[in-house]
């Protein structure tokens, strides 16, 4: 009796990630900006899923309070994960490499998009010393 054979099959993601949050620390306040690109590779083999995460691009930022433009203390303080159409993500992979600190306000063009707002630092201050 013949036996089936079990093809592997593959997908592949593109994601746009960034995040901003604001930090104190020694009574200083700063803003801690990242922004990365990378893409997801799953493969699916009978009931075994293995994935493999790919880095284009990623970069972090940290800026004194005083040194941040406008532009920048207006971003939200949140981590913000954005799945991109191949395109959208060649675009933004080129846009890393001739202006990379525009792509914290970047809103791209996306198929899924997540959003998780980051607690303000004075509530963290205040829980942690609740603790």
């Amino acid at each position: 009796m013949a036996q089936k054979q079990v093809i592997p099959q593959k997908s592949v993601t593109y994601f746009f990630l960034k995040s901003k949050d604001v930090n104190m620390e020694n009574g200083l306040t700063s803003i801690t900006l990242f922004a990365r690109l990378a893409r997801e590779i799953t493969c699916f083999t009978g009931r075994e899923k293995q994935t493999q995460v790919e880095t284009f691009w990623v970069q972090l930022d940290d800026i004194g309070m005083e040194q941040a433009t406008k532009k920048v203390k207006a971003l939200l303080n949140c981590m913000e994960k954005y799945e991109v159409s191949e395109q959208v993500f060649r675009h933004l992979l080129q846009l890393s490499k001739s202006c990379p600190n525009e792509l914290y306000g970047v809103i791209p063009y996306y198929l899924k998009g997540n959003r998780e707002m980051f607690l303000p630092w004075q509530e963290l201050d205040q829980s942690w010393q609740n603790c």
